[in-house]
């Protein structure tokens, strides 16, 4: 309030009222004498002038009584009014000035003046120096003009301004910011009241925040690894950069999908099944994943963890992926490359040890020298000297011929005998190469066991001599065939057994050319030349099983062996022998029946094994197997390919309300319906699993698909199967997803058909009793 307009109150307050009210009075009074007076010429007007004044000077007491008294408590409630708003605006915990209409402060409480930097009214001589500081910041640092302070936008449109946050760089150079409200006073010597609420904990609380945010988003952006959050549904809230990079899209493109939008349903499942392991434990997980990526596949070490919210329950889930795929790879080529070496090393059929080229002691062996060598262990051999295994050492001219051959050949062989541990004598071909291992120079040295051939070389010496013997009493008839270079083929030798088996004698057999005429079937002489003619082109050996007919006229099955052999003038002699199979061919044409009913009952065994028990159509396993046929097939064709997967509308609680016995009914009926409406040779009608089922339609473009989709549902209606506890009708219905492709072999079958589940999810999820065309 200005201070003249105060004094010249004040000085009319000093006049007493009651005066005031008489004197007034008194003139009214004097004024109706008068006019009586005027009025009238008798003498009775004194009386009336003195009964109008004494009426008039009473009542101008009583009513100055009155309005005093009145005026008092007035005062005094405004006194109080005044001592309330006093202390209510000097003890607000918040800053309140007014100012007028060129922002000079009128009035101001201590906070005010204290935060704003205000000087004291008693520190200055002029009102016209408390003007609002002009070093006013908006919310982003940068300098606020004049016309957007909220003291001139209040005055300029005559409303409120409320919430305004500035920045105020105070005379000591310190920063706060306030929450502004500004609201203009319908006065003409006043402005606006200003309203500061002290927000600059908040603030920079709030900037710190912010610092940390992007400190931690450049973290993520930069770090390493793949990082990602979602929601409890599995929908990516998040990603860092090194997501995006690997997942060769935006950002964009990833925020609000789903892992089935991206990977397989067998990987989405394995990442599922972790996400609420971590979810429902609340604990960190950790797994290894391989993912098909766009650059390939590659593997990672997932964690995965819940985010919680401020009552402590999982509200997102995390996951930081580490790609491990090279060092899978060396993990894999180190397993390799080791196994690959204890292959070659320990599984190798040759004793190997390495040998010290100047101790000639062994410090190493394989598993093959000890069993070699009879030894107990490797530690058995490890230590001593090589030669102590051999019958007879060798002598230093042996020696140093072996190192000259090592110098000028770089490798050593010979054949050696050696004893055991357990002193048995065996032959061995010894051979001896110089190698660097980490540095070290050492001998390989390798020993084959040739104990078999040394001791056949003898053997064969004896074996001659026993030969005549062993064909004289063998069962088998034993032979030497030759063909001459004029085409006649006769009998070289053949045992004594030959005459039991062909009916004619030894001398018969070695001086007739013609004998296959006489005595072999005539249905078998045409593929028997065929056998040998074959064996005389490839010099392969002579095998093959053909009937005779005896001079006693006896039918038997002979079968024979024999190894061809190109002799120097020019002859081939065949050297074999020849059996009596008449018995195993007779088991032979009867094993051959039980075969035919076996392969009858092998027929039936796979039919049933691709066969549903419950609802006998097909199984998930013969779905499998056809979806790939057909994909494979049709990308040949170039034809499209459509699939209809389809589920019973709220099934569980069908079982729960009918019982699992008619539930089972249900799925057959629905199943018989379907297979039978489905009839076209190459379509195929399969349970996938539980309530869930499948249909292959080849050579069906997405129209087709549609119209068999609505017959099937048409069809499941008709059947009028009962469902009280289902939401969408009374009786049972289903919701179907349906997906069409022209097969590619670049992608694989299990993409359609992951359309056709993501098409019967989202059937379902608008409300059931429906069939919904995946789209990408």
């Amino acid at each position: 309030m200005p201070a003249r307009s105060s004094l010249i109150y004040d000085h009319f307050r000093s006049i007493p009222l009651t005066l005031v009210m008489v004197l007034t009075f008194v003139l009214q009074a004097v004024a109706i004498v008068g006019l009586v007076n005027y009025l009238s010429d008798g003498y009775w007007e004194i009386w009336i002038y003195g009964l109008i004044l004494m009426l008039s000077i009473g009542f101008g007491l009583i009513v100055s009584y009155w309005i005093s008294r009145t005026y008092e408590s007035v005062e005094i409630a405004l006194k109080e009014s005044q001592e309330k708003y006093k202390v209510l605006f000097q003890t607000l915990p918040i800053g309140v000035s007014i100012t007028d209409k060129e922002a000079r402060i009128l009035e101001s409480n201590a906070i005010s003046e204290k935060w704003l930097g205000i000087p004291n009214p008693s520190e200055i001589g002029c009102l016209q120096q408390r003007k609002i500081n002009p070093n006013v910041l908006r919310p982003d640092g940068s300098p606020m003009p004049v016309e957007e302070y909220p003291c001139v936008r209040a005055l300029k449109s005559s409303q409120s301004v409320d919430d305004v946050e500035i920045g105020i760089v105070c005379e000591d150079e310190t920063l706060r910011w306030f929450s502004v409200s500004a609201s203009p006073i319908p006065l003409e010597q006043y402005g606006v009241v200003l309203v500061h609420v002290n927000i600059s904990d908040r603030k920079f609380a709030e900037q710190a925040m912010r610092r940390s945010e992007l400190k931690l988003q450049a973290f993520l952006d930069n770090a390493p690894t793949l990082i990602a959050i979602k929601d409890l549904e599995g929908k990516y809230l998040s990603v860092n950069q090194e997501f995006v990079y690997f997942m060769q899209v935006s950002e964009a493109e990833i925020l609000g999908k789903y892992d089935y939008n991206f990977f397989s349903a067998e990987t989405v499942k394995n990442i599922r099944r972790y996400e609420l392991q971590a979810i429902f434990e609340g604990l960190a997980i950790d797994f290894e994943q391989s993912l098909q990526l766009p650059d390939g596949m590659r593997t990672f070490w997932v964690t995965q963890f819940p985010i919680m919210d401020n009552h402590d329950k999982p509200c997102a889930i995390a996951s930081i992926s580490i790609d491990i795929s090279d060092r899978k790879r060396a993990e894999l080529d180190l397993a390799y490359n080791y196994d690959l070496r204890e292959a070659i090393y320990n599984e190798s059929t040759d004793a190997i040890f390495l040998v010290d080229p100047f101790s000639m002691l062994i410090f190493d062996c394989n598993r093959r020298a000890v069993d070699m060598f009879e030894a107990d262990s490797k530690q058995e051999l490890i230590g001593i000297e090589g030669q102590t295994l051999q019958k007879n050492k060798f002598t230093e001219a042996e020696i140093k011929s072996i190192d000259n051959d090592i110098e000028k050949f770089g490798y050593w062989i010979q054949e050696t005998e050696y004893i055991t541990k357990k002193g048995h004598h065996i032959w061995g071909n010894l051979a001896a190469k110089p190698i660097t291992v980490a540095g070290k120079e050492m001998n390989l040295v390798r020993v084959t066991d040739i104990s078999d051939r040394k001791y056949a070389e003898l053997a064969l010496q004896k074996s001659e001599a026993r030969f005549q013997k062993i064909a004289t009493i063998s069962p088998e008839a034993i032979y030497i065939l030759v063909r001459h270079l004029d085409g006649s083929m006769l009998f070289e030798y053949a045992s004594p057994a030959s005459e039991e088996l062909l009916g004619v004698s030894i001398e018969y057999l070695s001086q007739n050319p013609d004998l296959r005429h006489e005595l072999f079937h005539p249905d078998d002489l045409a593929g028997y030349e065929q056998a040998m003619g074959e064996s005389l082109k490839t010099m392969l050996m002579f095998q093959h099983e053909w009937r005779i007919i005896t001079p006693q006229g006896q039918i038997k099955w002979i079968k024979s062996q024999a190894m061809p052999e190109r002799r120097a003038n020019g002859d081939i002699a065949w050297y074999g022998f020849a059996i009596d199979i008449s018995d195993r061919k007779q088991s032979e044409i009867a094993l051959a029946y039980v075969e035919a009913d076996l392969k009858k009952a092998n027929q039936e065994l796979q039919r049933l094994v691709n066969l549903d028990g419950l609802t006998q159509i097909a199984n998930r396993r013969c779905f499998d197997e056809r979806v790939l046929y057909e994909w494979q097939r049709l990308h040949r064709e170039k034809q499209p390919l459509s699939l209809l997967m389809f589920d019973v509308d709220y099934f569980k609680r069908y079982n729960d309300h009918y019982g699992h016995q008619l539930g089972d009914e249900c799925l057959l009926r629905i199943s018989q319906a379907v297979d039978q409406l489905v009839c076209r040779p190459a379509d195929l009608v399969a349970r996938y699993g539980g309530e869930e089922f499948i249909v292959i339609l080849p050579n069906t473009n997405l129209d087709g698909a549609i119209a068999v989709a609505k017959i099937v549902h048409e069809a499941i209606a008709d059947l009028q199967i009962p469902h009280q506890a289902s939401d969408v009708s009374d009786v049972v219905t289903i919701s179907m997803g349906i997906a069409s492709d022209i097969p590619n072999l670049e992608r694989s079958p299990y993409v359609l058909i992951n359309q056709a589940d993501q098409a019967l999810y989202y059937a379902k999820q608008q409300g059931r009793n429906q069939s919904v065309i995946f789209t990408d």
